[in-house]
């Protein structure tokens, strides 16, 4: 068996190093496939996956530097809740431009001599030049300016899917319309036609091409079609639905996790509804807890409201959270990465991953969100409480929350109103 090279051993050490200082202490590593850089990543440093990932990086001793600074990139783009192939091929698409800029600058230095005298002829199928980065930024402007989105939306979900777009644009091959370029992007998720990371990549793109168009920045060509479906492509797995948590296994994972800070986040999520990212925005007024978030979406932007327990939880009423309620109490996060540093939290517990494990026996899938989902669960079934009231309660337009929680309406449910709905008529007769 061959030694193994010495810049072998320093690349990969230097690789753990820089990981470490950023508190990564397992889990990532990088080898040699091929004589290109693989990254592995386990399950439980990662998303719940083990993954293996190709970086843009050939495995050479002249790489060492560029290998160990985009390990580390797409560690922190990672950490800020960005997919780990978005934040791979946002370094490709780095990489790229930096490539692309050192032969223009090599090009601009060579003698006049040598540089071609004659240009090539314009023809009707060459594509046209189009500055993507500058778009992109006059786009980002545009959604910031508007109020559309805010800094962090664009920093969380939108950079990863333009960094793909530069990516995918600039080939090869070059596109010449909307169709190609879509069509490319859906070829890196070729084998998982209607996966949700590619339907959003698709529709990201879709809406910046459509923008462009309508303010004359891109010719027609490049208007998508209103139909996106067959780019997107039908998945063929049947999906998952995001499930109500149940108030044992609430109670039970509040006794499974350690972290005191921790344990007080997971009881305010399921004792009021709320959104992860509103853990950050909760004040005490005049003896009440309110949230005072503000999420901007396109029905408009939600305004701070009290928070109430509801009359069913009796056991949140026995943890005095009103009572006990200090912001310093709360583990730190990150503005705007609210969910992600939570979900990554609590996939580091062993009692989550057996009900994530359960529920998926059961065709049913418990995430972070869930804490949330079993608030309106019981407001409804539980409580009866109407539509409108609940969805007050929770911080939302009663569109969206028929939207979010209809799909729980099943025939038990139904079932159930129908004979509460007697009982109470035969009450008011009698």
């Amino acid at each position: 068996m061959p030694a193994v090279p010495e810049w072998d051993v320093l690349l990969r050490g230097g690789v753990l190093r820089a990981l470490g200082q950023r508190g990564c202490r397992s889990g990532w590593t990088v080898s040699n496939f091929r004589g290109r850089t693989r990254l592995h990543i386990t399950a439980r440093a990662g998303d719940g996956h083990r993954k293996q990932l190709l970086l843009p990086y050939p495995w050479e001793s002249d790489q060492l530097e560029a290998i160990r600074d985009g390990v580390v990139t797409v560690y922190e783009a990672f950490q800020n809740g960005a997919p780990l192939e978005l934040a791979i091929a946002e370094l490709g698409a780095a990489k790229a431009e930096a490539e692309a800029r050192r032969q223009a600058e090599a090009l601009a230095t060579q003698p006049s001599n040598l540089q071609p005298s004659v240009p090539p002829p314009a023809t009707a199928s060459r594509p046209i030049s189009i500055d993507w980065a500058g778009l992109i930024r006059r786009y980002q402007q545009h959604k910031l300016r508007s109020g559309e989105i805010k800094e962090t939306t664009w920093e969380r979900l939108y950079k990863p899917r333009m960094a793909l777009v530069l990516k995918t644009a600039k080939g090869p091959p070059t596109t010449r319309d909307a169709t190609q370029l879509l069509e490319a992007q859906a070829d890196l998720w070729s084998q998982r036609p209607g996966c949700r990371t590619r339907r959003l990549q698709i529709q990201y793109t879709a809406a910046l091409l459509r923008w462009a168009v309508s303010q004359k920045l891109l010719p027609a060509q490049w208007a998508p079609a209103p139909d996106l479906s067959t780019i997107i492509g039908r998945s063929r797995e049947s999906r998952a639905v995001t499930t109500p948590i149940a108030v044992p296994d609430i109670l039970a994972m509040v006794q499974a996790i350690p972290d005191p800070r921790w344990r007080f986040a997971f009881q305010l999520l399921c004792a009021f509804g709320l959104r992860p990212e509103e853990l950050q925005h909760l004040q005490l007024r005049q003896g009440r807890l309110w949230c005072t978030y503000e999420k901007v979406a396109s029905r408009g932007k939600t305004k701070p409201r009290p928070l109430r327990l509801l009359p069913c939880d009796h056991w949140a009423t026995e943890w005095k959270l009103l009572e006990t309620f200090d912001p310093a109490k709360l583990p730190p996060m990150r503005a705007g990465f609210g969910s992600d540093s939570f979900s990554r939290y609590l996939l580091r517990r062993d009692h989550w991953q057996h009900l994530r494990q359960q529920y998926e026996a059961q065709g049913e899938k418990l995430v972070l969100y869930s804490c949330r989902h079993g608030y309106a669960h019981r407001a409804h079934v539980i409580c009866d409480l109407p539509p409108k009231v609940v969805a007050a309660a929770m911080g939302h337009s009663v569109q969206t929350h028929l939207a979010a929680y209809s799909r729980w309406c099943g025939d038990d449910v139904v079932d159930d109103a129908f004979i509460k709905a007697a009982q109470r008529l035969r009450g008011v007769s009698s």
